[in-house]
């Protein structure tokens, strides 16, 4: 099976990831040359550039099965239509893509390295780390890093921030007080150095609600409601490299992690601060505890998220979905564009139409001498 795998930016996390991963199956023989001629597939990143020369190629080579790896968003849509299908890396781009009515396969990408899984024992320090992009360390705030200041109260612990420091400048919104905090920066080979040094992980994704949006009342009118919010390109990437290394994690309430963490047993789940204390607190009580978490969810890993296992399904999923497709020249949108303005807006009033309407009937029984 011949792939083409084209992008201008190579040296771009996710490119790299990708190109990687699918280097390791046996079936591929994969390949970055523009020679398409008995190409059976040519997939291509989401960058502006990598996205004309889609378009390019289409035109030239309409045979060759075309797809867009990691679309991230609205840029990609005007392109889709030289695609025969998408891969992604999550069940939150699947949904959101969904509306374009093209084939989907969900590929997990994230770094490739080798590493030992660690092996946990009981420490006087206990090291947390965090690896990925400074946003969500900024979106800790203030739920998770008011409880690493009350731990830090308690426990002997520290910080390891693994992310960009030189192109995006020192983590310093939302740092926890009283927090040893050490700054890494990231590389290459991060990943099987200074993260095996790492006791505990954490996997925060979900991102700050803004409080001033209008919300109606109807649907959110009590303390206990959950108001949650994630960036459509998340994944579970950042999740995959602590379950390779073996590192026990405590993730937020986003819709990848429940799919991969079952609550106490490959992992702890948190929103909430007291959620957060609690589960680090656990681990970091309990060197058994992080052994048993971290092997079940390494368990997980090589079921699931392991590249030889993940090509292997791409594989079959080539050979067996897609001789039939064809590109059509347009595609049915499927999305909620079409409602009618009046039922927008009743739903976007609710909690003032509801009340009317509760008003009338009630007015109506005392008139209609009904109690």
């Amino acid at each position: 099976m011949k792939i083409k795998f084209i992008t201008f930016s190579p040296n771009a996390p996710a490119s790299k990831f990708y190109f990687d991963a699918l280097s390791e199956s046996g079936d591929f023989i994969i390949s970055r040359d523009d020679d398409f001629v008995g190409a059976d597939y040519a997939f291509f990143m989401t960058y502006a550039a990598d996205l004309e020369e889609l378009k390019r190629v289409k035109k030239l080579y309409p045979k060759v099965k075309t797809a867009i790896l990691d679309p991230r968003g609205e840029e990609a849509a005007p392109y889709l239509k030289y695609c025969d299908f998408l891969i992604m890396d999550s069940i939150e781009m699947r949904d959101y893509f969904s509306k374009f009515s093209l084939p989907i396969f969900t590929y997990y990408e994230f770094p490739l390295f080798s590493a030992v899984p660690k092996e946990h024992e009981a420490k006087d320090r206990i090291i947390i780390g965090y690896h990925g992009n400074k946003v969500h360390l900024t979106a800790m705030f203030p739920k998770i890093t008011s409880a690493l200041k009350i731990l830090a109260q308690e426990k002997n612990i520290e910080f390891w921030a693994i992310y960009d420091v030189k192109g995006l400048g020192y983590w310093n919104i939302g740092v926890p007080d009283g927090v040893k905090v050490r700054h890494i920066q990231w590389h290459s080979k991060v990943y099987s150095e200074e993260m095996l040094d790492i006791d505990i992980g954490v996997v925060p994704s979900t991102m700050p609600i803004n409080t001033l949006s209008k919300v109606s009342r109807f649907f959110l009118d009590s303390p206990e409601d959950y108001v949650i919010k994630f960036k459509m390109p998340s994944n579970p990437g950042r999740l995959a490299v602590f379950a390779k290394l073996g590192v026990p994690v405590v993730a937020d309430f986003l819709p990848t992690h429940f799919q991969f963490i079952r609550e106490g047993q490959s992992g702890f789940l948190a929103d909430s601060t007291g959620a957060w204390y609690h589960a680090l607190k656990k681990l970091i009580d309990s060197p058994s505890l992080r052994t048993e978490i971290a092997d079940a969810m390494f368990h997980e890993f090589n079921k699931t998220l392991d590249f030889e296992q993940q090509n292997i399904g791409l594989y079959n999923w080539l050979i067996e979905f897609l001789p039939s497709t064809q590109v059509q020249p347009t595609r049915a949108i499927v999305e909620d564009k079409d409602v009618r303005l009046t039922d927008r807006l009743k739903f976007n009033n609710a909690f003032l139409y509801d009340s009317g309407y509760k008003l009338l009937r009630k007015v109506g029984r005392i008139f209609g001498g009904k109690k």
